[in-house]
């Protein structure tokens, strides 16, 4: 590829002293021409910026057909602004004043009684603290990337140790603007205090947080080097080299325009559902390496390229591969694997793991062609003109009106393929609920809010139809009782009888008189507690179930053993109007200190006066049923429970 100093040299040659030709000629369309035709191969051939070298911290360096994307930019500039403004560019970044989303100079931040320093020295940020857990260790380091732009911001300092990174302890949670103990943001037993080794990122967190990686790893070597930073345009596309190479040529780019592409690049949207799912599902998954391309990813990294199929290089896990001997391997050193990623049924537990999801759907399973269920169904990763809208960034990329918080929002994405479903009254039918509620929305029934992953829920990529069976053999929520939290099981297993021929189940006394989001916030694991929660603080759902009745439950929580668990429950009874109950509350207090607050938010709730009797909220005439209340609490499943994303 040519030099900046040529290409200018050849630009400033056509701006120069082809007009004197020219003019002989008497051809300013030609001048025009030509002009143009220089200032567009130079922006064309302009090679990507690389970083400054820096020793200690993973090269960032075009490598192999890997180009970086700002050779895109000249041929696609709708394509690269979108992607440019989208969290996925700013997934890792290096750490710089700018990137950095809190401002300050010093920092000493609370890690569970232990100080960890931040400070600006000149214009790179450094750690202080005392490392704890396997490698303990006095550490003061320079800060050298940020990973997350969306949820949490982690940061990673150099080790020292050639190219190899580790996490600071604490993070920096974007929706609430605090700081918090890094291990706080999954759902991890308490004791679980210490961040990830030194050398993960290198050895994990690269694959799918950066473009383009070479691992570099070994005993006693770290020598990681990346395309680039964050997921950019060829982690979708494929290594853009040849595209580029093929496309120098004016008119060969104008022929391959009018031919819809050529095949010296990869766009998923015009793939097979399984190629292009896979391209997503490259991070979007729970997937293990295939052991023969293990020795090889040390120093060369995925074998996967977009084009392909995922399950070719990687093993998707599913219920349906349980033998296979590279989940054998991983539930080796790893027993709580599988209980730590999906629902007994095999059904993903995890948010970001979309494509597990996906195929397992009837959508996807039973679908032909363009009516086969992939990703770029319902996600775009570019907008048609550039702009990028809050909506478009923060509700998963969706296609036009396909997200909540577009204006248009209905059901256009599942009435794509079920198009009977479009009319109003064909779906008020079909919901038995009135065609502009909550109710007859197609992905809150069918995709409910059932996994979990950064200290919040997400949709399940699953599609599939309540069932309240499903949640006695899994545990799982079932869609209804997630809006009305305030009905029993029983309620729920008769409407689905009356209204979709749902076969009824056998229900204990417990499950057919006390509320389905009573139950989950008192006797559910970790993890249901989180998801209930969460969907406590859903509006649709305090619009069907009310919101008088549900502070005490959520208080309730707020010394759960599980810090994440204590966080959502706060974050939604600030959203009921607790804040003065919750003044100095901490999630991660010890235990006395976060029982006050249970005191505190009960008080409060019960000072708001008596509520009508409703004997499966746990409402009589007297007020919340106490013994009936503590010997729900009692039987708290307390299993250990590993949901980290």
């Amino acid at each position: 590829m040519p030099s900046i100093l040529n290409v200018l040299l050849v630009a400033l040659t056509a701006c120069v002293l082809l007009p004197l030709w020219l003019a002989r000629q008497r051809s300013a369309v030609l001048l025009g021409l030509l002009a143009l035709g220089a200032v567009a191969w130079a922006a064309f051939t302009q090679p990507p910026a690389v970083q400054e070298r820096n020793d200690q911290r993973p090269l960032v360096e075009p490598h192999g057909s890997y180009i970086g994307s700002a050779s895109c930019r000249s041929c696609h500039p709708a394509e690269h602004a979108s992607w440019h403004g989208s969290f996925h560019r700013t997934m890792t970044q290096l750490a710089t004043r700018s990137t950095l989303v809190p401002q300050f100079d010093r920092l000493e931040l609370d890690w569970f009684g232990e100080t960890v320093v931040l400070e600006w020295r000149g214009e790179r940020l450094w750690t202080q603290f005392r490392r704890r857990g396997g490698k303990p260790a006095d550490v003061e380091r320079p800060i050298e990337q940020l990973t997350g732009s969306h949820h949490v911001q982690v940061l990673w300092y150099s080790t020292g140790v050639e190219r190899e990174l580790a996490p600071v302890p604490m993070g920096f949670h974007l929706e609430q603007r605090i700081w918090i103990p890094l291990t706080t943001v999954f759902v991890l037993p308490p004791e679980f205090r210490d961040p990830p080794d030194p050398g993960t990122w290198n050895k994990s967190c690269d694959m799918c947080h950066a473009t383009g990686t070479l691992p570099r790893v070994d005993v006693g070597r770290t020598d990681t080097q990346v395309a680039e930073l964050g997921i950019a345009c060829e982690a979708c596309h494929g290594p853009g080299g040849p595209h580029a190479a093929a496309n120098r040529d004016p008119l060969a780019r104008y022929q391959h325009r009018t031919a819809g592409g050529d095949d010296t690049i990869v766009n998923p949207a015009k793939l097979s559902a399984p190629r292009s799912g896979s391209a997503c599902g490259q991070c979007h998954s729970v997937s293990i390496l295939r052991q023969q391309h293990f020795d090889a990813w040390r120093e060369q990294g995925s074998p996967f390229v977009p084009g392909g199929e995922l399950q070719a290089t990687h093993l998707v896990i599913g219920s349906e591969d349980r033998d296979a001997v590279e989940l054998r391997r991983e539930l080796q050193k790893n027993p709580h694997f599988f209980r730590s990623s999906f629902w007994s049924d095999g059904q993903v537990r995890l948010s970001g793991r979309e494509w597990n999801g996906v195929r397992r759907s009837p959508c996807y399973t039973r679908g032909q062609g363009e009516r086969q269920l992939d990703c770029t169904s319902c996600h775009a990763m570019h907008t048609a003109d550039g702009r990028v809208g809050e909506t478009w960034r923060r509700e998963g990329q969706m296609r036009p009106q396909m997200a909540s918080g577009d204006p248009g929002f209905g059901n256009a994405a599942c009435t794509q393929c079920h198009e009977a479903l479009a009319a109003p009254d064909a779906l008020r039918t079909h919901t038995h609920h009135a065609p502009d509620s909550v109710g007859s929305r197609c992905y809150d029934c069918h995709m409910p809010h059932t996994s979990v992953g950064l200290m919040k829920t997400s949709r399940s990529h699953t599609i599939d139809s309540p069932d309240v069976k499903t949640e006695l053999a899994t545990g799982r929520p079932n869609a209804c009782n997630l809006c009305h939290l305030d009905r029993t099981l029983q309620w729920t297993a008769e409407r689905l009888a009356a209204g979709w021929g749902v076969a009824m189940p056998e229900l204990d006394e417990e499950q057919r008189s006390v509320a389905a989001g009573v139950r989950w916030l008192l006797t559910g694991d970790a993890g249901l507690r989180l998801i209930a929660a969460a969907n406590f603080g859903q509006p649709a759902a305090q619009a069907a179930a009310g919101r008088d009745w549900m502070a005490p439950f959520l208080a309730r929580l707020l010394d759960d053993p599980y810090y994440v668990v204590r966080f959502r429950a706060a974050a939604t009874l600030r959203g009921l109007g607790y804040d003065e109950a919750l003044a100095g509350f901490v999630h991660t207090a010890e235990a006395p200190a976060a029982q006050r607050f249970v005191d505190t938010a009960m008080a409060a709730w019960q000072a708001r006066g008596p509520l009508p009797p409703r004997p499966e909220l746990l409402l009589d005439a007297e007020g919340l049923q106490l013994p009936r209340f503590a010997a729900l609490y009692a039987r708290r499943d307390n299993r250990a429970i590993y949901l980290a994303e």
